[in-house]
Parts: C-alpha cells; sequence; structure tokens
C-alpha cells in the first residue's frame, strides 16, 4: 500500500514538473523569461520553508523524547 502512494506521489511530481517545464519554456518563447524566474523562486522559497519547518519539527520532537545527541553538540559549541 505504501510504494502505491510513493508512486502515485512520484508520478504527480513528475506530471507536475513536465507541465512546469513546458509552461516556462512557453514563457520565455514570448519574452517573458522573468515571469518564469520568479514562479521559481516562489516555488523554491516554499520548498525551503515547508524543509525549515520540518526540521525544526523533528528537533522539537527529538527533545521531547529525550534527545538524540543534538544537546550534546549545543553543549560543545558552549
Amino acid at each position: 500500500m505504501l510504494q502505491d502512494v510513493n508512486l502515485l506521489r512520484q508520478f504527480y511530481l513528475t506530471a507536475v514538473a513536465v507541465a512546469s517545464i513546458a509552461a516556462l519554456y512557453y514563457l520565455y518563447q514570448r519574452q517573458l523569461g522573468a515571469i518564469s524566474f520568479f514562479i521559481l523562486s516562489i516555488f523554491f522559497f516554499f520548498l525551503a520553508f515547508a524543509l525549515l519547518s520540518k526540521s525544526k519539527k523533528k528537533e522539537r520532537s527529538d527533545k521531547d523524547e529525550g534527545g538524540t545527541g543534538s544537546e550534546k553538540r549545543e553543549e560543545n559549541d558552549r
């Protein structure tokens, strides 16, 4: 079941990537390349934000569970 979900997610990501490439190419052909870069910058901003928030949530859950060594690193940095 989990493999089906991952396969479906990968299919959707591939389809979105192909559609995005087609849209960006169209904009470049119409001399609107700046719009493409603007859209890509928004996409990468939200991607980075999601990854950062996910890592912060994991760090918080590690601290709640007693830590996995990150506390030792923090003490060594001081």
